[in-house]
């Protein structure tokens, strides 16, 4: 992985605020490493490492639940609530 992804970034109101290349081939390393760290978030802001992915339905639903684990981990979702966001 290169030195310049990802970048731990803290939570924020709006998803607006954060850069992230979900569609790039390692954006899944990415999110491991941020969900590892117990990050709030992460940013793909300065990263040089960009490469397009395609993304079939097993691939798309394994990214889909990395995703869920950060939102979970991060304090966005809250588990008690069902997974309903965290206010």
């Amino acid at each position: 992985m290169a030195s310049q992804r990802p970048v731990r970034y803290m939570a924020v109101e709006s998803c607006d605020e954060v850069r992230r290349n979900v569609f790039c081939m390692h954006y899944g390393e990415c999110l491991n490493m941020a969900i590892r760290k117990r990050w709030p978030g992460f940013s793909c802001q300065n990263c040089e490492s960009y490469e397009q992915e395609r993304l079939d339905g097993e691939a798309l639903n394994d990214d889909h639940a990395r995703c869920m684990a950060l939102a979970f981990v991060s304090g966005a979702l809250d588990p008690i609530a069902g997974g309903a966001f965290a206010s």
